[in-house]
């Protein structure tokens, strides 16, 4: 935690970067293993990145994956799956998903226009929901900010689940962000040279930011 906050650094492809995320104080590390993203790490690629992240730290991110394809992941050494999702096009069996692998070790992300209401019945099938901006062609990473007034709202009627604000995070918004009621942040392009690769300077902001919340 950093200040109190906890942090999930998205998009490592380094392991410098992953070594970097957890200096900086980063409760899990995320791992696109979806292979139309820009940050997308190759199985090949992945066992010594792998290596370098605390198990529990471990969360791969997916889009529309089969059953197969996250139960691969969890063997894989994940301890976790996040899974990005329209929900109105069916293509992902999400309660087949957590039938087998367990709410626990599932982050969903469904994608849903602003201001449109989220499926309720989504909300028994896992423990954690990421909030993330919508994009009409893409699912998350696009550094667009999300809609935080649904995300309050989500999480004041939700109180049981963690919820995980996602969307456009850097030092120049992350104390807003707690001051809106978001105490897990997901960061990813805020904190960016490249899509992919991490900026110290950047993760150093956002940490000196979060501590200075902790002491004021």
């Amino acid at each position: 935690m950093i200040g109190g906050i906890t942090v999930k650094v998205c998009g490592i492809t380094r392991v410098a970067d992953a070594a970097l995320a957890l200096d900086q104080g980063a409760d899990f590390i995320g791992i696109n293993c979806w292979a139309g993203s820009q940050r997308f790490v190759a199985p090949e690629l992945r066992e010594n990145l792998l290596r370098e992240i605390p198990q529990q730290k471990r969360i791969a991110v997916t889009v529309n994956p089969t059953l197969s394809e996250v139960m691969n992941l969890i063997h894989e050494g994940f301890a976790a799956v996040q899974i990005h999702f329209d929900p109105l096009t069916k293509a992902c069996d999400l309660a087949a998903i957590s039938e087998k692998v367990g709410p626990e070790r599932l982050w969903l992300a469904p994608k849903v226009a602003d201001g449109e209401a989220w499926q309720p019945e989504l909300l028994k099938l896992a423990n954690t929901f990421l909030h993330d901006a919508h994009a009409k062609d893409a699912f998350g990473g696009t550094g667009k900010v999300s809609d935080w007034k649904r995300f309050q709202s989500l999480k004041n009627a939700n109180p049981s689940k963690k919820w995980v604000l996602a969307g456009g995070l850097s030092a120049q918004n992350v104390v807003a962000a707690v001051e809106a009621g978001a105490n897990i942040l997901d960061l990813n392009s805020g904190v960016e040279i490249l899509p992919g690769l991490k900026s110290a300077e950047k993760l150093s902001d956002v940490r000196a930011r979060l501590l200075n919340i902790k002491q004021s």
